[in-house]
């Protein structure tokens, strides 16, 4: 929920590549009504065990909503390899840049790992896209303040490990403001 205008962000898109029944689904150009057909066993219950999976990690934290979820032996797409990736995009408010989530998750030694995990953002319509935030493995750097910009100082901020999320450590403190808003 966007506390400022007390509407919740809109989530315009998603793409989920090998998770559970999902080995590469994207969803684009989503209404605020949008709704999932199809028969048994297709995945539409899995679509929505996606955000339930980011709402627990963001809660409770990764390691516990992967363990909840039964690790990759479970979750990750069968007879698939690589890392189980989530791509939201959304805006906060209407007529705000849209962003990007991305975080890419895959397991070593039985414990998750955040192989990626990026917020960007394209302002303008003609803009480049512009992460400001980018970690891999639980090192990266983060740019602060309401409106990060290209020209803005970049600050390294490491986590303790390489199973925490960014969005989780860097979304408490008032200088993220933009990553506050996505947890």
């Amino acid at each position: 929920m966007n506390e400022a205008s007390g509407s919740p962000a809109r989530i315009e898109g998603f793409r989920v590549r090998n998770y559970r029944a999902l080995r590469d689904v994207e969803f684009r150009n989503m209404t605020p009504l949008t709704v999932l057909l199809g028969p048994n066993g297709s995945g539409k219950s899995t679509v929505f065990d996606v955000f339930a999976f980011l709402s627990d990690c963001f809660e409770f934290g990764l390691r516990r909503a992967w363990d909840k979820r039964g690790r990759a032996k479970e979750l990750r797409t069968r007879n698939s390899e690589g890392p189980i990736t989530i791509e939201i995009r959304y805006r906060e408010r209407p007529r705000t840049p849209l962003i990007t989530y991305h975080l890419s998750i895959d397991e070593r030694d039985n414990r998750p790992v955040v192989v990626e995990e990026w917020l960007r953002w394209k302002r303008g319509s003609y803009g480049r896209p512009f992460r400001f935030l980018d970690y891999r493995e639980g090192q990266g750097r983060a740019v602060r303040g309401e409106l990060p910009d290209e020209e803005d100082e970049r600050v390294e901020i490491p986590l303790q490990a390489p199973d925490l999320l960014a969005v989780n450590a860097l979304g408490q403190f008032a200088e993220h403001p933009r990553v506050a808003a996505l947890r």
